[in-house]
């Protein structure tokens, strides 16, 4: 069995009640979960949780170098904020120079007989688009008006930092949406898939298995919604499904009706228009017109 530990947006520097977030308190982590695996789900080099003000690009190379050098393996894709300051590039030479550090943005390497697929931010639909060979875990650091399609990549679990915590099985695939380590983090236990999944958000600590369904402790009731279904009217997974049912209709039902449902569902436009397209884009379906004409 092969474990991983998964990490994204790393709040480096002092933050609430005089917490320092430094290298020692992700080493920490680590040295509890004992993992053969550590994922950085994006901003970790520079991180809007953070602005300290530090070298975080620094500090992120530092605590990359003494993961590696314990021999265990650093798995990395870029977010957002990672190349702000123009010093991603001292990631991606890093993992050039150690075995143990594979930088995997917009490719997929094979890491401890796991097949990760790295999809930096904004490069959702393309990769989505593009990639036919089947992967293990997906990482990502995608919004979340994107993160829809990133269930269509050939993949059994979805790793995503940025924002939205969350944790679940959508789609057929396990989902964990990690922000703001080390406070939110997961544990993903793999043989020959994913057997367990222990995701910790504060003092949640949310645990699923394929088929089982998910247990959860130190949650009450509405922080346990929050991060198995979201915060908006509709529960996430029923968004997912319907933003991708939606896509199969389209060309059957006509944009304009697919969006006055989805929208009465409660589904952000910005999300439908992102997976879709905008409203009346594309060209006419006389068909699809004489069927809304039908049904009125």
């Amino acid at each position: 069995m092969v474990r991983i530990l998964a990490f994204s947006d790393l709040a480096w520097g002092t933050r609430g009640r005089g917490t320092k977030v430094d290298a020692a308190s992700f080493l920490r982590r680590i040295g509890e979960a004992e993992p053969d695996i550590v994922v950085f789900a994006g901003d970790a080099a520079y991180d809007r949780c953070s602005r300290s003000g530090l070298d975080e690009t620094g500090l992120f190379l530092g605590l990359l170098r003494e993961i590696a050098g314990a021999g265990r393996h650093c798995v990395v894709v870029e977010g957002n904020n990672d190349d702000t300051m123009g010093t991603y590039g001292r990631v991606r030479e890093a993992a050039e120079e150690s075995p143990c550090i594979h930088e995997v943005s917009g490719k997929a390497e094979t890491v401890c007989g796991i097949r990760f697929l790295g999809v930096p931010t904004g490069k959702e639909k393309r990769v989505a688009g593009s990639v036919r060979e089947e992967a293990d875990i997906v990482v990502a650091h995608a919004p979340l008006a994107n993160r829809v399609w990133l269930f269509d990549l050939p993949a059994s679990c979805i790793l995503t930092g940025h924002y939205g915590m969350m944790a679940g099985e959508i789609a057929g695939k396990a989902y964990v949406a990690i922000d703001c380590s080390p406070a939110s983090y997961a544990v993903i236990d793999w043989e020959g898939g994913w057997r367990r999944i222990e995701y910790i958000a504060g003092a949640c600590r949310i645990t699923m298995r394929p088929g089982e369904g998910i247990a959860a402790a130190g949650c009450d009731a509405a922080e346990f919604r929050r991060l198995t279904e979201g915060t908006g009217p509709l529960p996430y997974p029923d968004e997912v499904r319907a933003l991708r049912r939606a896509r199969e209709e389209l060309a059957s039902i006509g944009r304009e009706e697919v969006f006055r449902r989805l929208i009465g569902m409660g589904i952000r436009k910005t999300h439908i228009e992102r997976y879709l397209g905008k409203a009346g884009a594309g060209r006419r379906n006389p068909a699809a017109e004489r069927h809304m004409h039908r049904n009125r």
